[in-house]
This record gives structure tokens, C-alpha cells and sequence, in this order.
């Protein structure tokens, strides 16, 4: 069941100037209840702008966006229930880090949702434990935690709202490969325990052949391509037509396939690649 709804959806900055622009144009997809959805596309491709209408911070210049066949915008003062319901993690969230301690940083968007006493306790410490915030760490300043820490507890603060969408821009950026594997596993996670729907923006075409279960492309304000994560990946010319490339070990196995070895087409992630490779040693023709 689809749980949102893109319709038509254009946003013009800049209107009636000499400055105009349409950063989306006319773009249409839903999203699946409990789907994990990747937007990719160069930079200024409108992915952000995109993004920004779905818990309702960039108002349509045209088209609509629907939760559970709702217009969010039907009734602009109720614009607030909206962002309870589509959360939203910007790009280095640790950036917003304000409190005095982890517990009352996580528990400030609950505690403005009206959750007190142990129903807040209860949240918070439920939120911790499905992304791996230890309870130790909860009467620390946040700001004495290591980056890739902070991230999660910033993390946490948005998930302890219970959105049923929540919406990470780049949630890997500047982070070394264990502190990206780790946000990785966290987004898994909490997906994996709430059924919550995710849709996440990257630049890492690894980060989305791991975690994605579809992929929209956009490009030049333009969604050019929207399926199944693995199709997507099959259509590694296109891709670089606008910018963009293929998982590192699907151009290993690209590379392969040109000089003449037969091998799958379908291989995006290393496990995948190992998976093959084993199959291949031992003889399998079905590898």
C-alpha cells in the first residue's frame, strides 16, 4: 500500500525574475508503506528541493504530496502534524546538537509531540536500544562523544518521534568507512523494527546497492529513472550519461564481462560478488 503519493510536482525558485528556475519538473512516484527508498542524482539535480516538500518545508508551486492519500496541504495550519509523521535528518545533523546531555537531546522532539513522565522515558530508552545507543551514554554532553556518535544520537532524536517516514539527506557524509557502515546498520535497523518507510539521499552508489530497495534518478530537475534498485544498476551507461556511475565492484565485474568472461550482470554488492565468485570456482553453471 502506498503510504505516499508525488504527483506532478514542480518548485520554481525565483518566480517572476529575470532568476527563475524550476529545480523539480512535473515529477511522479509513490512510495511504498515500509519500502526503503534511494534518490540519487549530480549535484543540483533537485534531489534536496525534492526531498524538502515531503514533511512540508518547500510548499508546491505546482502538484501535490499525499501521506496516506492525503493532501498535506489541504490544510496549511495543521502543517505541523505532517512533520510528526515525515521526519526529516538534514545532512550532518550533529550540526544540531543543543543540550546539556544525550537523554534530553533525544527526548526534546517526543517531549514537543506532548510525551512526559515515563512515556517519554520509555521512548527514549525504546529509540536507544534499536540503533545502539548505549544507555551509558545518556547523561553525557553530546559533545563529548566521537562523530560518528553524535550522529546517532542526533539520529536518534528524529526517530524518537515515530515518524512513519523519515527522510535522511546524506546521512553517511564525512564519515570514515566503519562510522558509514555503522549509520547504514542503524537506518537498517530501525527500519527492520518499526516498519517505518525510508527514503534516503547519497552520493554512494555502495551505501544505496546495500540498503535500497528502489532507486529514482533524478536529473536536471528531471526524474529520469524510478525501479527496483537492481535495474537501476543495469543501466550503468545511462547513469553516466547524467553524472552518475555504478557500484565500484559492479564496473570490476563490467570489466570482466568485456574481456570475455561469462558472469552474472546482476552483482552490485560485495557480498553479491563473493556469493558468484564461490559458485563460479565450484561449477556452478547457475552462478
Amino acid at each position: 500500500m502506498a503510504i505516499l503519493e508525488v504527483k506532478n510536482l514542480t518548485h520554481t525558485y525565483g518566480g517572476n525574475t529575470p532568476f527563475i528556475n524550476d529545480a523539480v519538473k512535473n515529477v511522479s512516484f509513490t512510495v511504498e508503506k515500509g519500502e526503503i527508498l534511494g534518490v540519487i542524482g549530480h549535484t543540483g539535480s533537485g534531489k534536496s528541493t525534492l526531498v524538502q516538500h515531503l514533511n512540508g518545508l518547500l510548499k508546491p508551486t505546482d502538484g501535490e504530496i499525499l501521506i496516506e492519500q492525503t493532501n498535506i496541504w489541504d490544510n496549511p495550519k495543521e502543517i505541523r502534524k505532517v512533520r510528526s509523521k515525515v521526519g526529516l535528518v538534514f545532512q550532518y545533523p550533529e550540526y544540531q546538537l543543543f543540550e546539556e546531555t544525550v537523554y534530553e537531546d533525544i527526548a526534546f522532539g517526543p517531549k514537543n509531540m506532548g510525551l512526559s513522565g515515563k512515556e517519554l522515558e520509555q521512548r527514549v530508552l525504546q529509540t536507544c536500544e534499536i540503533i545502539g545507543v548505549k544507555e551509558e551514554y545518556l547523561q553525557k554532553s553530546p559533545f563529548d562523544l566521537s562523530g560518528g556518535e553524535k550522529r546517532r544520537v542526533a539520529i536518534a532524536g528524529v526517530m524518537a518521534m515515530n515518524p512513519q517516514i523519515i527522510v535522511f539527506d546524506e546521512p553517511t557524509a564525512g564519515l570514515d568507512p566503519k562510522g558509514r557502515e555503522e549509520i547504514i546498520d542503524v537506518i537498517f535497523n530501525y527500519r527492520k523494527a518499526t516498519g517505518a518507510t525510508v527514503i534516503i539521499i547519497s552520493h554512494s552508489m555502495e551505501d544505496m546497492a546495500q540498503i535500497a530497495d528502489k532507486l529514482l534518478v533524478m536529473s536536471k530537475g528531471e526524474l529520469v529513472m524510478f525501479d527496483k534498485t537492481q535495474n537501476v544498476f543495469k543501466n550503468g551507461e545511462r547513469l553516466r550519461e547524467i553524472g552518475l556511475n555504478v557500484p565500484i565492484v559492479t564496473r570490476v565485474f563490467e570489466a570482466l564481462q568485456k574481456r570475455g568472461i561469462e558472469i552474472p550482470c546482476d552483482v552490485f554488492t560485495v557480498e553479491r560478488a563473493v556469493e558468484v565468485l564461490k559458485r563460479i570456482k565450484a561449477g556452478d553453471p547457475n552462478a
